[in-house]
């Protein structure tokens, strides 16, 4: 899996998950990417922090997508092949990148703006779980800017959106 797929793939988690929290969309009821969380995890975590907002924030997120959507089958944001998951695993280890994100997250108004960059359509208004194609390796950053535009669209208009992708 290419370097620059496994980086999107966290930057949008990372986006996502800071707009879906409850100071946000209220999608999830967490709070892992914001000041306050800053200075609780800070002196646990001084030099892994945004590696613990990043875990918690994901995992969250992950709850209420497989309650809407359902596991097995099925693939979304959250919830990749486990290839993709232990790649992903490995780079969030190395924090490679991440940080420079961090600026983005904590201005909901910036990180919209980061994420339509990685919107690169237009989608129709699809509330609740919505099904945006079959997975595919070769089809993954289609994909994802097809999530992306999803997400961005629901978060602009105020409604929940959780795009995923059957099991080919």
């Amino acid at each position: 899996m290419k370097h620059h797929f496994i980086e999107t793939i966290v930057r949008l988690r990372l986006l996502v998950g800071f707009l879906g929290e409850k100071n946000q969309a209220n999608w999830w009821m967490s709070n892992f990417i914001n000041r306050s969380s800053d200075a609780f995890l800070l002196p646990i975590y001084p030099r892994t922090t945004l590696l613990a907002q990043y875990h918690g924030v994901c995992e969250a997120a992950l709850l209420v997508h497989d309650e809407h959507i359902g596991v097995g089958n099925t693939y979304h944001l959250y919830r990749l092949p486990n290839s993709i998951e232990r790649v992903v695993a490995e780079s969030i280890r190395d924090n490679s990148g991440s940080a420079t994100l961090k600026d983005k997250l904590s201005d909901k108004d910036a990180a919209l703006t980061a994420l339509q960059a990685f919107a690169h359509t237009t989608v129709e208004k699809a509330e609740g779980p919505v099904a945006i194609g079959v997975f595919q390796d070769a089809a993954l950053e289609n994909l994802l800017a097809v999530s992306a535009a999803h997400y961005l669209q629901a978060f602009r208009e105020n409604y929940q959106c959780f795009p995923y992708m059957r099991q080919a």
